[in-house]
């Protein structure tokens, strides 16, 4: 299950519902970077891990339109005033919705992680 909320009260309601295979909620990637040498090789920089480095993406089959109206408010209402919520088994997590899709019933977002408040 994955629920995303704002950080204000709204009378728009929050999104709830069931993770899909499709979603991506375990990616990980590191702080690394890797420069080629003049002798053919190259030199790797690992400057570490940090959750602000995720992004979360969400998918719900069978989505209603009421999701995609909650996801729209979510992401353009709210933006400039607070950050969003994310909570699923992953985590719970702070950021903000970067983009949203809605096509065939299917509700795909996804979610810049901010700082991860919980594991």
């Amino acid at each position: 299950m994955i629920a995303i909320s704002s950080g204000l009260a709204s009378t728009a309601g929050h999104l709830i519902f069931d993770e899909d295979p499709g979603s991506r909620l375990a990616d990980l990637t590191a702080r690394v970077s890797r420069t080629g040498t003049l002798d053919g090789g190259a030199v790797l920089t690992h400057s570490g891990f940090s959750d602000a480095d995720r992004t979360l993406t969400i998918t719900a089959t069978g989505a209603r339109q009421l999701d995609q109206a909650l996801a729209e408010t979510l992401m353009t209402l709210f933006s400039t005033l607070t950050r969003q919520y994310l909570a699923c088994e992953a985590g719970h997590f702070y950021g903000a919705i970067d983009a949203a899709n809605f096509r065939n019933g299917d509700l795909r977002l996804r979610f810049l992680v901010e700082e991860k408040l919980s594991s």
